[in-house]
């Protein structure tokens, strides 16, 4: 079942009075449950699709489809609502409040609004989500007291805190040596075969490309490269091409 559909999605900037274009016109479909890499060089285009996703970014023109609702002409309130609703975010600088400690950052989300999870359930899922992550024993620390990878399990967890249908990770493993960010990749494909969340990453780490279901690869703002399951989907480009940074 199709949980995001982009139909001809086209995003401009403007640099000065020269218009941009950074995404010419994609249209792709993601299944509910999937493991997605959206892949390719600096410049590509990943990121302004992962923000089309994720309702920062609102296309120039065309569509952009999440959990059956199509999001254009959704006013600012709506997006606001349906983004904390819906989505959870990490974010490569993993982005925790200093003053809070893990237990802290992680209920964070859902003190600012309307959630999936009832309040009387609250303890229990983030106890829940701080065992899945392995910082039981880190539970009352402060950001400033963790390593990097440890700060980027609790910006995981924070991300599903609220029950999201999706979650959107931007180069999740950019600030992290080689040995934490496989163990970071191990844990979230743990968490989406367990809890079935879609995952979807812009990222250049051949590791999360390797293991994704569903590989997505930008070049110059268009897909050359479209599969899931090892399969071609509308006759995109060849099995294995590099990912290039």
């Amino acid at each position: 079942m199709q949980i995001i559909e982009l139909r001809n999605a086209k995003k401009d900037y403007l640099l000065g009075k020269v218009t941009v274009p950074a995404i010419k016109g994609v249209s792709f479909a993601i299944e509910r449950g999937d493991f997605v890499s959206i892949a390719g060089p600096s410049g590509s285009g990943k990121t302004t699709i992962l923000n089309m996703i994720g309702l920062i970014d609102i296309p120039t023109s065309g569509e952009v489809i999440i959990d059956g609702k199509n999001t254009s002409g959704l006013s600012d309130q709506e997006l606001t609502r349906f983004r904390h609703e819906v989505l959870g975010f990490i974010f490569q600088s993993f982005n925790l409040i200093p003053v809070l400690n893990v237990w802290e950052n992680i209920e964070f989300p859902l003190l600012l609004g309307r959630t999936r999870v009832p309040k009387n359930e609250w303890k229990d899922w983030i106890d829940f989500l701080i065992g899945e992550v392995g910082l039981g024993d880190w539970r009352d620390h402060k950001p400033n007291e963790l390593s990097g990878g440890q700060r980027q399990r609790v910006a995981i967890a924070r991300a599903l805190v609220t029950k999201p249908s999706i979650v959107l990770a931007d180069e999740p493993t950019a600030n992290l040596d080689s040995a934490t960010g496989e163990q970071i990749i191990d844990l979230m494909k743990k968490i989406n075969r367990e809890i079935q969340t879609t995952f979807i990453f812009s990222t250049h780490d051949a590791t999360i490309v390797s293991i994704a279901d569903h590989v997505i690869r930008l070049r110059d703002g268009t897909i050359i490269e479209n599969r899931r399951n090892g399969e071609d989907i509308n006759g995109s480009g060849a099995v294995g091409a590099p990912v290039e940074d």
